[in-house]
């Protein structure tokens, strides 16, 4: 029950660092940030701009009766009710206004769909640059790709969005599957 946060590269540690702690407090929840070995213990060059990871509140969520955050005394079930019910949609407002998923490449006629998050992201377009794949050859070939910064849980509406008109959507991750079946609950659940 706790949103997660994938970033892909040392700005967006830093990006999603700084809107995770809004997006908790506006939310109530907890919000954890997938650290991976290739992400977290590297380095690199960002410009700070403190206008940069300035959160925007979303204005398509209505708070609930006695607000969002945990209250004493609370019993557990109303803890865990008021987690599922408003704690959740309120955090999948917040990204969306915070744009944490983004379509990096499109096409007026895409058929083929593709899905990353933080590293695998980032290796996913190290194979398309090996193989010549850019945006210009994407669009040409109906490909969209689309980069999920806000793993869990996925935002429904984005993805909805993303996945309209595709023939097939690939999901490119890790190990074990995060987003590809929260892919599959919204499009076919």
């Amino acid at each position: 029950g706790m949103p997660l946060l994938h970033p892909a590269d040392v700005r967006e540690i830093l990006d999603f660092g700084l809107l995770g702690f809004a997006l908790s407090r506006f939310s109530g929840c907890w919000v954890g940030m997938k650290a991976v070995a290739d992400v977290m213990d590297t380095s690199a060059s960002v410009a700070l701009d403190p206008a940069r990871a300035l959160p925007v509140l979303p204005t398509d969520f209505v708070l609930p009766p006695g607000g969002l955050h945990t209250r004493w005394p609370d019993p557990p079930m109303e803890q865990e009710d008021r987690l599922y019910r408003f704690k959740i949609p309120a955090a999948a407002a917040f990204a969306r206004a915070n744009g944490f998923d983004r379509v990096v490449w499109d096409s007026p006629q895409a058929r083929l769909g593709l899905i990353a998050s933080g590293k695998t992201y980032r290796d996913l377009g190290e194979a398309c640059a090996l193989l010549g794949v850019d945006e210009a050859w994407a669009a040409a070939r109906g490909v969209r790709l689309l980069k999920i910064g806000f793993a869990w849980p996925l935002e429904a509406e984005t993805i909805r969005r993303f996945a309209h008109g595709l023939e097939e959507i690939v999901v490119v991750e890790e190990k074990r599957a995060l987003l590809e079946p929260q892919i599959k609950e919204h499009l076919y659940g």
